[in-house]
């Protein structure tokens, strides 16, 4: 699992998705499924970034090359974290194709949320600033 910075995710999906898969590669590694997984906000700023893009890479490899590819992954630029970790087996739902998706769009988690007020409370919110109205042109 690569989490990756979304400023460099902006700049282009795919040639940032085939940079990070081609570590992998490069050190003698067997891609079998690469896909991203999902934007969220992260539960701490790392980096500077409160969000950042998933990518989830299954790949084959002799276990001499991880350190290598450990080295290479903890000094690019592009990504802010990054886990391997042993699967005994690839799900089917790794082999689906990608969706399509938009880079620059809004998550709906991003969205300010919408507080709905009752009428007892907007009348409530109301009479309090007419009383606050009210003092403030008495003292004047």
């Amino acid at each position: 699992m690569c989490l990756l910075d979304n400023r460099e995710v902006r700049k282009g999906w795919q040639p940032l998705k085939d940079a990070v898969t081609g570590i992998f590669t490069k050190h003698g590694g067997k891609i079998l499924s690469s896909r991203r997984w999902e934007e969220r906000r992260l539960a701490y700023p790392i980096k500077g970034q409160n969000r950042g893009t998933y990518l989830l890479v299954y790949f084959s490899s002799d276990t001499q090359h991880l350190s290598a590819m450990r080295r290479e992954l903890q000094f690019n630029e592009s990504l802010l974290r990054y886990l391997l970790v042993d699967c005994e087996e690839v799900p089917q739902t790794a082999y689906e194709p990608e969706g399509d998706f938009d880079v620059n769009a809004i998550p709906a988690d991003d969205a300010p949320p919408v507080i709905e007020e009752t009428p007892a409370e907007a009348a409530a919110e109301g009479a309090a600033a007419d009383s606050e109205t009210a003092e403030s042109t008495t003292e004047a």
